[in-house]
């Protein structure tokens, strides 16, 4: 019996024009009628999360930053941050790349730098409701709960941004999380190692716990969860380590699987 459901929003959940299915709200009314956990897991952060559900009338469980933060009910559950001093390095690195951009992802905000890229304003601002623009951002990295250095690059994240920062053994690691942006965060954070961390505090079984995907930072919860599918439109990698293949985004793959399964 599953008794709880994580998806990923931007490519799985959402439509290509960023909208939730429709008749979302009844499956959720429907799941917590049959005592089921459902928790959005996304790379975004959690106040633009909890903004798109804010309409559903219901508290959630929420996996934000790529798992660096776990929030239930508005309590926060899990939090794992990168140490200012890596963090630091890191945005001094990213600033010699000339297509990319760092954002500074805080538990209380998100910090970037004036850009003249236009993309970058307008990804920032749809996947950050808290967001401000300063001056220096590596000036405020001993000031804050740092969970994960984004960066966006509007050519090629993985030859120019992954490829390119050294390796932080120990201290962070990178993970491409879009078809724009990596994510450094602290080793060992996923998606799936806040599932894990899910399972251990609330007492579910790996069977009991179901997740839906499309891009490689769903690799880990993929494999964390017992039933996983993966979105038609999925990067390869996923659709092989997935057990099953649903509809994509657009065809409401995720909405397809929970009406067959909650009738």
């Amino acid at each position: 019996m599953i008794k709880f459901i994580a998806t990923d929003l931007d490519g799985t959940l959402l439509d290509s024009k960023k909208n939730l299915p429709v008749g979302f709200g009844e499956m959720i009314y429907r799941l917590d009628k049959n005592g089921v956990v459902f928790a959005p897991a996304s790379g975004r952060q959690y106040y633009t999360v909890e903004e798109q559900f804010k309409s559903l009338g219901r508290e959630l469980m929420y996996i934000a930053e790529n798992g660096a933060i776990i929030i239930d009910k508005g309590e926060i559950v899990s939090c794992e941050c990168i140490d200012a001093e890596t963090a630091k390095d890191i945005i001094l690195r990213v600033r010699d790349i000339p297509t990319a951009s760092a954002i500074l992802c805080c538990v209380d905000c998100a910090y970037g730098e004036d850009d003249s890229d236009p993309e970058f304003e307008v990804n920032t601002r749809m996947y950050y409701k808290k967001f401000e623009l300063i001056d220096d951002i590596a000036k405020i990295c001993y000031e804050k709960e740092i969970l994960k250095i984004a960066v966006f690059d509007n050519q090629n994240p993985y030859e120019n941004v992954k490829k390119v920062l050294p390796e932080y053994k120990g201290r962070a690691e990178v993970v491409i999380s879009g078809a724009n942006w990596a994510d450094v965060m602290k080793p060992g954070v996923s998606k799936g190692a806040a599932i894990k961390q899910i399972r251990e505090i609330y007492g579910y079984d790996r069977d009991e716990c179901m997740c839906f995907g499309d891009y490689m930072n769903d690799y880990e919860m993929i494999m964390e969860c017992g039933e996983s599918y993966a979105m038609g439109n999925a990067v390869e990698e996923i659709k092989r380590a997935a057990k099953h293949i649903t509809s994509s985004n657009d065809e409401n793959g995720v909405m397809r699987v929970l009406e067959q399964m909650f009738k």
